[in-house]
This record gives structure tokens, sequence and C-alpha cells, in this order.
């Protein structure tokens, strides 16, 4: 069954267990999984654990053996608090998924090490809440104890380039079969989820609202933004394989605007950046994105169109409008939508149109803070209690109906 859901004012879990939830690193660029494990701590102590890797590391990859170098000084070191209630964690682990070996060797692995830390911090609780929001981890955590499985699914793991397809079907089944509660954060993905499991809910994406509104303030714009010519229209975000480069450049092309990108990229941008009005600032950190969403006019979500971004909810939609800026995106069918807050395009003809009428709008302050309203109601707390309320309204066995993964 996929059900939706509705708000509940608090974000309490049962007792206040620990939570065990394995993800990326903590450090990465935030995402839903860091919004809403922030929001779950308030009320149940949460052990972030930097998970192995999707895919077998290629040595020939100057990024691969850095990964492979940072992970390894990662592993040597305690878990290490990050935020209120969050401690991050890296365990030892052998970075090759589809290995039976490797599997082996890191279930033994991550249960030693993670039973230490969390005795370690006096966290220890012999039935934690695990959360898994990545499927590779399945092996890992088998046999784990626990009160409660949660399988988070953030994306269709099986489309990214790279990654071992086979492991991440294998693993994203097992836990959609073994979790007490499934969610989702797209329709598409619910669906898939839903062969396996009858108790799946779609959990769209929220907004750190308050962050992202300070841009209708009035302020200084960063000095790398500031210099840029006006109007300027803005993406922020990873610059990776579903990002159509190709048609930002041909925008650039055909409108008199700056077209200003934030984000690290795994793209070649070189073609891109010989256009005089397209610039890469390249990462900035979170807490400077609402200064440069106040110095763009309008924001783009411009994503290729497959079988990946088929089941992408963007987290960037609602932020840009929580700084009230008008959006034009692609037809991805979670951003179709909300038709309320985005214009769904595809043709460079209706694309060039579209980002036209945004810059106009973008201009006008009172358009954009009714822009930032529409998304007030949609802040992360409010779907952090949501995923608190489904936990809930399951139940969390007590230490006599303790269960393993």
């Amino acid at each position: 069954m996929i059900s939706p859901t509705s708000p509940t004012p608090t974000t309490q879990l049962l007792d206040g267990r620990t939570v065990v939830t394995f993800a990326n690193d903590w450090n990465a660029d935030p995402t839903s999984k860091h919004h809403v494990m922030r929001r779950v701590a308030r009320t149940n102590p949460v052990l972030w654990v930097e998970a192995a890797g999707m895919r077998a590391p290629q040595l020939s990859s100057v990024y691969d053996r850095q990964r492979i170098l940072s992970k390894a000084k990662a592993m040597l070191r305690k878990a290490r608090p990050e935020a209120d209630g969050v401690w991050a964690y890296t365990p030892p682990a052998l970075p090759y998924p589809h290995s039976r070996v490797a599997q082996i060797a890191n279930n033994a692995l991550y249960r030693v090490s993670i039973g230490r830390e969390l005795n370690r911090l006096d966290l220890a609780d012999p039935d934690p809440i695990i959360c898994s929001f990545v499927p590779q981890c399945a092996p890992y955590i088998r046999g784990m104890p626990r009160s409660f499985l949660i399988y988070y699914c953030v994306d269709k793991w099986t489309e990214f380039k790279g990654y071992d397809r086979e492991v991440m079907e294998r693993g994203e089944e097992e836990l959609c079969r073994e979790a007490d509660l499934v969610v989702a954060s797209a329709r598409d993905l619910a669906e898939r989820c839903a062969q396996f499991s009858d108790n799946v809910h779609y959990l769209p994406h929220g907004v750190d609202f308050d962050h992202f509104a300070a841009a209708l303030e009035p302020g200084p714009l960063p000095g790398d933004l500031a210099d840029i010519p006006e109007p300027r229209v803005g993406f922020f975000g990873l610059l990776h394989e579903w990002v159509d480069i190709e048609l930002i450049g041909r925008l650039a092309d055909a409108l008199p605007y700056s077209f200003v990108l934030i984000g690290s990229s795994s793209e070649d941008l070189s073609d891109l950046l010989r256009r005089k009005n397209v610039f890469h600032l390249g990462r900035r950190p979170y807490a400077t994105l609402p200064s440069y969403s106040r110095g763009f006019a309008a924001a783009l979500v411009p994503f290729q169109l497959t079988e990946l971004t088929a089941s992408v909810n963007p987290i960037k939609l609602r932020e840009y409008a929580a700084a009230g800026l008008p959006i034009v995106s692609s037809a991805l069918p979670e951003v179709a939508a909300h038709r309320d807050i985005a214009t769904c395009v595809s043709g460079d003809r209706d694309w060039i149109d579209a980002v036209r009428e945004a810059v106009r709008t973008g201009l006008d302050p009172a358009r954009r803070r009714e822009q930032s309203h529409r998304v007030r109601a949609s802040d992360w707390s409010g779907v952090s209690a949501r995923l608190a309320a489904l936990v809930n309204a399951v139940g969390v066995p007590t230490a006599e109906g303790r269960r393993s993964a």
C-alpha cells in the first residue's frame, strides 16, 4: 500500500530510542538525509554512519584515490559530534560492494565498530532504530540488533553511472522486504518499493524555510556575485550527469542575462564557460546560499529527462521557492506536481520564453514574497514529524519484542 501522510505536531519517536542511520558523508552538501536527521536528533540521539561506497574504486582515478585516502583517515577516527544530538562515524570497511567476501567482512566490522562507538558515546541501546538511506548497506547491517528498521528511499540507485546495478537492486529489495516502514521521496520510487513491501509511504522533500526566506530581506551580496552583471539567473547544486549542460549554453546564447552556477562539477564545463555570460563559482557553503539567491532574478532546474530524473524530487525546488525565486524546470514528474511554484517546459523556444518571464517576475519584490509563502508549510520539521508519526503508528517493540535486520 502506498499512502499519503498528514502533518503531526511532534517529531518524538517512541521511547526516544537511539537512531543509527546509514547515509553518505556528513560533510557532503546537505541533502534530505541531513535535514531529516538533524530534526530527528532533537528528540532522539543519532549516530550517522558514513556508509561504504556504492561502487568499486578505480585506482586509475585521481578522485577515487583521494576518496580512498580520505576514507582511510576517517576510519581511524572515533565518532565525532557534528550537530546537536548527531555524531558522525566512518566504520572500517572494504570498498568492494559487489564482493561476497567484502560483504561478510563489512557485516562483522560494522557490528563491532558501531557497537563500540555507541557504548563509548553512552548511546548504547540494545534495540536501536535503524534507518538506511542507501541500499548497498543491506548485507552490512544484516543481523544487527534493532527494534525497528526504516528504508528511506530518495533516489533510483540503479540508474547512477558507475554504480553496481545488481548490488543496488538486491540491496533495495532486501531493505524493502525487511523494513518495518518504507518511505520514498517520489511517487515513482514509492511505486517501485511497493513491489516488495505493503507499508510504503510517499514523503516528499521539505525545505529549511527560514534559512532560505532570509533571501527576501535586504542585505549585501557575496563579492563574487556582486561583480556579475544583472539580471542573474541562478542554479545551485551538483553539476553532475543529470544536469543538461548544453541546454544552459543554449539559454545563455539566446538571452541577455548572466547565468550563475554554484556547485561542484563532475562534468566538463569548458565549452559552456567560453560564453561571457556564464559564471561557475564552484561549491559554496550552505549557509551562504540565501545571500546568493538574493542576487538572482530567477532559478533553473535544467535536468535531463532520464530514468534517473523521473524519480528525482529536487530539494532545490523548494529552496528556490522559499527564497522567492521564480523557477523554470525540465518537465520532471515531481516538479510537474508543483506548478504553483515552478514552470515546466520542454523545447528551447519554451525554455527561452519561460526564463524571460521568470526574470520579469523575479524583479518584483511582492511577487517574490508570494512565491516564498507558497512553501512556508513545507519545512523539514513537518517532514520529520510525519516520519515520526509513521514510525509511531507501526509501533517500536520493547526489548522483549526485539528484532534483527
